[in-house]
């Protein structure tokens, strides 16, 4: 029992007498006696208010952040097939199958085009100087001024970026040294290795695979014969020596070989 309950209830039990106590007044003596003010009680009623109103603002405020931090962000997602998408500055976007991007929708129209990617992503991007373009992966960064290039990340750990026209900057996550790439250069860079691979395009029409994965294949055919190509199984891997052939013919003879489907995207 604390002293003021005890305090208390020696008061009640000396100055008790059947129906002559007059317990309001008894009570208002006692506090009197002992400066027993009400302040303390509104002082802790008014911070009990003040505290949930202020957890409430918190909360509002909290769901409205959260709500502008979706609605802020806009995604685009490739399930089973190629995706087309064309970004607020009329830059192009081809999302092959299970691939994605991302990007701030207000930030992107005025001030950074930023677009974070997963998968295999081909973009044509709108020139415009004052305003360079950049592309993040998991691995890999690109930027850009107006070019189009391809980069696939679908394999873990793995990056390939292929440069179709004009020139980027290609850089690893984490890593300050910077490659410039033009036309025609497609770049291997692995995850914990320095080394890049950078393989040349082909120039005479004979092609070359050993265990190459098919994405990096249907690069280098897009690139020769100026068509872009998409493929279900891109993991996939081929072994083989093409000379001189039509597309049609290379095409058929790789779906036959690794059981897949290749289409041309418009």
């Amino acid at each position: 029992m604390g002293n003021l309950e005890e305090k208390c209830l020696r008061f009640v039990l000396h100055y008790y007498q059947k129906n002559k106590l007059d317990t309001q007044k008894a009570l208002k003596d006692f506090k009197d006696k002992h400066q027993i003010s009400e302040c303390n009680k509104n002082i802790a009623r008014f911070w009990w208010v003040f505290t949930g109103v202020a957890a409430a603002i918190f909360i509002v405020l909290f769901m409205q952040y959260q709500f502008y931090e979706e609605k802020e962000w806009t995604e685009v997602t490739a399930d089973s097939h190629s995706v087309v998408y064309l970004l607020p500055d009329s830059s192009s976007v081809i999302l092959f199958p299970h691939s994605s991007i991302r990007f701030y929708s207000e930030s992107y129209r005025l001030s950074c085009r930023e677009v974070q990617m997963r998968g295999r992503v081909s973009f044509s991007v709108k020139h415009d100087i004052s305003r360079p373009f950049t592309v993040k992966g998991e691995l890999s960064q690109v930027k850009v001024l107006g070019t189009c290039f391809t980069i696939d990340e679908s394999r873990i750990d793995t990056a390939f970026i292929r440069v179709d026209s004009g020139k980027v900057q290609f850089s690893i996550i984490g890593q300050p040294d910077t490659l410039i790439l033009t036309e025609g250069m497609t770049v291997e860079a692995v995850k914990g290795q320095h080394k890049l691979q950078v393989m040349k395009r082909s120039m005479t029409g004979n092609f070359i695979f050993d265990n190459t994965p098919l994405s990096v294949v249907l690069d280098e055919l897009s690139r020769y014969y100026k068509v872009r190509l998409a493929v279900d199984y891109p993991n996939k891997r081929l072994t083989a020596n093409f000379r001189s052939k039509s597309l049609d013919e290379i095409i058929e003879i790789i779906e036959k070989v690794l059981n897949v489907n290749i289409e041309k995207v418009r």
